[in-house]
């Protein structure tokens, strides 16, 4: 299990507004959602800072490995936020570490890794990540505690 990183490690949140179809059985968010909050937290990132065209761009970018570790329980109707950072950029591949806070709190109620690979999106083969996106992706480099 990864250690809980703090909210200090981070320089971007993404706000998420939890619904009452997010809590599982158990009364509380479930793992698939969170992932799905971080999923919304990059692709959010994507289009407001760096003019990201998720539907018709000329790039493409997948999710090809997702992983999180669980520290707190939130539920609906808790207002959370995305803590996103990089930790590496390389060729057409980017990982970003995410936390999920409550507003205010130090620790993170889950944090993870995301992977997403960039590519053509008319051939499908993977491209290196163009010059102004790998330079907006440096501006959330992560120490290497995060």
């Amino acid at each position: 299990m990864i250690e809980s990183p703090n909210r200090t490690a981070f320089s971007h949140f993404h706000p998420i507004l939890t619904r009452p179809q997010d809590n599982d059985h158990n009364g509380h968010i479930g793992g698939a959602i969170v992932h799905g909050f971080f999923e919304t937290a990059v692709q959010a990132f994507l289009v407001e800072q760096a003019e990201f065209d998720l539907r018709e761009g000329e790039l493409a970018a997948f999710v090809v490995s997702s992983a999180a570790d669980f520290y707190a329980l939130p539920g609906f109707p808790d207002v959370l936020e995305v803590g996103l950072g990089v930790t590496r950029l390389a060729g057409s591949t980017v990982e970003y570490r995410l936390a999920l806070y409550r507003p205010g709190e130090a620790d993170a109620c889950a944090a993870g890794t995301l992977v997403q690979v960039f590519i053509e999106r008319a051939s499908g083969t993977p491209v290196p990540l163009p010059e102004p996106l790998q330079r907006i992706l440096a501006g959330l480099q992560l120490e290497a505690q995060a």
